[in-house]
């Protein structure tokens, strides 16, 4: 079966949206009031009318027609109005579409009947921060983070951290960071991140260590060992340095990230010559 997300990208990394799927036949989320039935009570005929329309809905949303989605998933809250889910998923596809205030309504439905909702928290965190409302921002990504039920707390970190930044608050951007790397120590942005903060910081030492776990994660990361090559020789660890940039020009197929590697074993051979010269007794 094929399945597909929706995904938006921004400031240098990726949120997933899954809930935005679709199968051919797909079952319904864990969660949700609906059950499909062939029974004729009228009750049984409004879920099983909800879940046809939820399901054009997830269509709707993996073809990126957001108003066909709305006014799927819209016929399906008329038609059971207390299921969390499909409240989620309307509040997505007003969010996609860019109605932010429906959308935000929509979120907070879904959390009346559902206070503990994990995915719906991340949402309206995400709503706000696209809006620029980065306090409100905090405040919801903060319950997504600290929500020990929900799977991708590391997600609503990384997205906690850029508000953060946002705020100058930058103690508090450097712990989410690193509390999203603690639940995903193989998060790529987030190491990324972190090191590249690190890096603008002044603190080298740090910067290396960050870079070496994503290294040990993705070893085939030329880009990133050519970062730390660089690292090290500002750390003044020729050797180390040297090492690596061998490792470059050796494995790497990329020219351009080869030509620089050279370019950088060039600028070490240089300074490892003006070293001994200044070691020659006079």
């Amino acid at each position: 079966m094929l399945k597909k997300s929706k995904v938006i990208s921004f400031l240098g990394f990726t949120i997933l949206f899954s809930s935005c799927g679709v199968v051919k036949e797909r079952s319904l989320p864990a969660g949700s009031s609906i059950k499909t039935s062939t029974n004729k009570s009228p009750e049984q005929a409004k879920q099983k009318a909800a879940a046809f329309f939820y399901k054009l809905g997830l269509a709707a949303m993996a073809e990126s027609n957001y108003a066909k989605a709305i006014a799927n998933f819209k016929r399906a809250t008329e038609l059971t109005p207390n299921d969390p889910v499909l409240w989620k998923n309307l509040g997505e596809a007003y969010m996609f579409a860019k109605f932010y205030k429906k959308a935000e309504k929509s979120f907070l439905r879904a959390l009346q009947l559902k206070p503990d909702y994990g995915e719906v928290l991340f949402d309206l965190g995400f709503l706000y921060y696209q809006m620029g409302n980065y306090k409100r921002a905090v405040k919801w990504l903060s319950k997504a983070a600290n929500l020990d039920t929900y799977d991708e707390r590391y997600k609503a970190y990384l997205l906690l951290a850029h508000a953060y930044k946002k705020l100058g608050k930058y103690k508090e951007y450097e712990f989410a960071l690193k509390r999203a790397v603690d639940l995903f120590p193989a998060y790529k942005e987030a190491l990324l991140e972190l090191a590249d903060y690190y890096v603008s910081t002044g603190n080298l030492s740090s910067a290396e260590s960050y870079y070496r776990l994503y290294l040990f994660e993705y070893p085939q990361d030329y880009a990133i060992k050519l970062r730390l090559a660089q690292i090290l020789e500002r750390e003044g660890k020729l050797k180390e340095a040297k090492l690596l940039l061998k490792n470059i020009i050796a494995n790497c197929q990329n020219p351009d990230i080869v030509k620089k590697a050279y370019k950088e074993v060039n600028k070490l051979l240089l300074k490892e010559a003006q070293q001994k010269s200044r070691n020659l007794p006079e």
